[in-house]
């Protein structure tokens, strides 16, 4: 039932996000992502113009200075044509990141501008579908009153024996990669700013994490040019609250939101609370030192003024002895807090029935007056996913339907795509069409969208609500009064809340997939083929934004894991894939429902959206596909041998310190600089570690990979370097006894 059920509370406001950048370069391949080191073979090739000379000798502080400084990039279209360039930091605009995500504005927290907005606050909130919404509640945010309504943010989990929370932290599976972020948290909260808890406190699901789900890379079709970097994405991010009194605190008697939403938890079938969000129009370069650069109408120009503004900061930060500034980027989000229920088990996907692309629209684009942008312009994309479910109120029956990522907006500005009217249809078993209701286009304007995170409540005629039960839904748009059906149900879906895997040499892995048909427990026997994918292009190379499948030369299988159908049992709605690495680096396995996609073999390749068809016509395509992100760490079981060895060659702890540093610390002592510079903790220093060798090992250990405390945050880290550092933690305990070490 999810959020689509009531009550329901809506909130809208600011979320940071603040990766390192380090490892994650779209325009040089300086990181070899299958190793987890950087990559020497780019980083000293002489053929480099202008050279770069970065060797494992020079790297500590050759590599720092180098991803500071501006480099020309000289992109080429895919004839190989050369096209706009500018200049930019290697180490892009987040080297400095601390890998967290909050939902409050972290780069001008206190400055943003007049009347803007620096937190996210409750908007309204439904009681009944088909009811008003209602935004008279202490809860809700008035616009007059900057201070009014509660504030919703997220924690990560606290240091030991303490009550300080770190923050969230967001983590890729695959650094290279756009479809694979996990954001990891231990609680969400509302309250004020003074008291962020004092309305409602819960922790997640233990072990659960926030993913990326319905990824659209064409989310704002950027019609103005203004947005960059990942400005014109989307996408939708979930989590799930037991109801445990023990987790769950609702402060009772101060909203009738949350005391209806309290009320709710007492009812049959209720597990805890649901949050659903979307993210969207991510800005970059928000902070107030940059604002002399908005002026410039010229993308490439503008990027290059950036990169060198932001590089003159850390040049003058870093020569002052002060703490380099940090560079977050900021998206608006929306999104509803509701019921999470028994039947809903996978915690971190929209559940439900799933309305998928189908095709292609196209409309005029309506340009503000006096607005970048040409008039006249026609726009075409696609529009993402959709979820729905049916629900009875009273005597009528309504279809909830979740357009929070669905239809893009056109501009910077931020206002949808015309689309006209929208209609929501069922498609019976001998495919006649019959209609559930009319969207009109304001009921979906950015106006209307933001009032209730974009969804919509069409109370379905009587005569069509038998039809919901074996029937197939539909939304299309009447240009010209030809229906055109941009989202189809696939009436089987596979989900997984497994979507980030790590695994070491060796190591077994599975991944349970929840399998649904029209958002139930399927009826029938269905099939599901399971397929292999890996990056393309083939790594180390950077910017991989496809999917292919191995062959055997350059993109070569990541697991033991070759094209295979899995049947699930009416009835059941459960499968489980299992697979063993056969080398290091970066998959993803995805599931395709025969029932959507027909039987036979997934093709060799996928994009993201628009998506390429088949010869039946479905659109594939990573945006709204099903997978889970697989990482096999570096094969190192023979690495504490190897220090064993260079140990027992002379006792010598400078020995023993250069082996740790080159082998284990040196990638992340480069690459995640925030360790240094905020955290007081030199990676490449050998009295720092030695005298925090303890705290390092506790947060390495494996059990935390799951948690905001886990070091490295880039989870990187193999079980072969991690015992090279429980040994190297024994010897400086003991005082670096000359005992011999065993080599096996």
């Amino acid at each position: 039932m999810s959020v689509l059920s009531v009550p329901r509370l809506f909130f809208k406001g600011k979320a940071s996000w603040n990766p390192a950048t380090g490892n994650n370069n779209d325009q040089w391949p300086l990181y070899d992502f299958t190793r987890a080191e950087l990559n020497w073979d780019f980083l000293n090739d002489p053929r480099q113009r202008p050279p770069i000379g970065i060797t494992p000798d020079n790297v500590r502080h050759a590599f720092p200075a180098w991803a500071r400084k501006p480099r020309w990039y000289q992109p080429e279209d895919e004839q190989g044509r050369p096209q706009p360039g500018w200049w930019q930091n290697p180490g892009e605009w987040g080297y400095f990141g601390g890998m967290e995500w909050s939902l409050h504005d972290t780069a001008r927290p206190d400055d943003a501008g007049p009347g803007a907005v620096t937190d996210t606050r409750f908007t309204g909130g439904l009681l009944e579908h088909g009811g008003p919404l209602i935004t008279s509640d202490p809860l809700v945010h008035h616009p007059q009153d900057p201070d009014s309504g509660g504030i919703i943010d997220i924690v990560g989990d606290p240091f030991p024996h303490s009550t300080f929370h770190t923050p969230g932290r967001m983590v890729d599976n695959n650094p290279d990669a756009w479809w694979g972020t996990s954001f990891l948290l231990r609680r969400f909260q509302i309250g004020s700013r003074i008291a962020p808890q004092c309305h409602l406190s819960g922790d997640v699901a233990q072990g659960s994490s926030m993913n990326s789900r319905w990824l659209n890379l064409a989310r704002n079709l950027n019609a103005d040019g203004q947005l960059q970097i990942a400005g014109v994405g989307g996408a939708v991010l979930q989590a799930c609250i037991p109801g445990d009194p023990r987790t769950l605190r609702i402060a009772s008697g101060t909203s009738d939101l949350l005391d209806a939403l309290e009320a709710a938890l007492a009812r049959p079938g209720v597990r805890g609370l649901m949050v659903r969000l979307s993210a969207y129009r991510t800005q970059y370069f928000t902070a107030a030192e940059f604002e002399h650069c908005d002026g410039i109408s010229d993308p490439q120009e503008r990027t290059t003024a950036q990169y060198r503004r932001l590089t003159e900061l850390w040049d003058r930060e870093l020569r002052e002895g002060r703490t380099p500034s940090q560079n977050p980027c900021v998206s608006t989000v929306l999104g509803t807090v509701g019921l999470w229920h028994e039947d809903e088990k996978v915690t971190s996907a929209p559940g439900g029935r799933c309305l998928l692309p189908s095709r292609m629209f196209q409309c005029a684009y309506e340009r503000p007056q006096d607005g970048p942008g040409r008039a006249g312009t026609t726009l075409q994309g696609w529009c993402a996913p959709a979820s729905a479910e049916t629900q009875k109120s009273n005597d009528a029956v309504f279809v909830s339907l979740d357009l929070g990522n669905t239809v893009p907006e056109s501009d910077s500005l931020g206002e949808k795509v015309n689309l006209g009217e929208l209609r929501l249809v069922v498609r019976d078993e001998a495919h006649a069409q019959h209609v559930i209701g009319d969207i009109p286009f304001d009921a979906y304007r950015a106006s209307a969208y933001e009032q209730t995170a974009g969804i919509v409540d069409i109370e379905v005629p009587a005569d069509v609500v038998p039809l919901l039960d074996t029937g197939t839904l539909e939304l299309h748009c009447l240009p010209g009064g030809d229906a055109v059906p941009l989202l189809t149900e696939s009436t089987v879906t596979a989900e997984t809340d497994e979507r980030s895997v790590y695994l070491d040499q060796g190591e077994p892995g599975s991944i349970t997939v929840q399998v649904r048909e029209r958002g139930g427990i399927p009826r029938h026997d269905v099939e599901l083929v399971v397929q292999q994918y890996v990056p393309d292009p083939p790594q180390p190379y950077a910017g991989g934004g496809a999917w292919r499948k191995p062959d055997g030369g350059a993109y070569k299988e990541v697991l033991d894991l070759a094209t295979e159908t899995v049947t699930v049992s009416a009835g059941m709605g459960r499968a489980t894939v299992t697979f063993r690495p056969v080398r290091s680096g970066c998959a993803t396995v995805v599931f395709f429902p025969v029932e959507r996609y027909g039987p036979g073999t997934p093709p060799d390749s996928i994009g993201p959206a628009p998506g390429t068809d088949d010869e039946s016509g479905v659109p594939y395509g990573i945006s709204w596909a099903s997978y889970a992100c697989v990482r096999v760490l570096p094969f190192h079981d023979d690495l504490p041998g190897q220090f064993a060895a260079c140990w027992n060659a002379g006792f010598s702890p400078q020995d023993a310190w250069d082996f740790l540093y080159r082998r284990v610390l040196y990638v992340h002592d480069v690459v995640y600089p925030v360790m240094k510079h905020y955290a007081r903790l030199d990676l490449g220093d050998k009295e720092s570690v030695d005298r925090n060798i303890d705290q390092i090992v506790a947060l390495a250990e494996r059990d935390l990979l799951h948690s905001t405390l886990y070091m490295p945050v880039t989870r990187e880290l193999s079980e072969g370097q991690r015992r090279v550092l429980k040994t190297y933690q024994g010897l400086v305990n003991k005082g670096w006894p000359a005992e011999r070490l065993g080599e096996r």
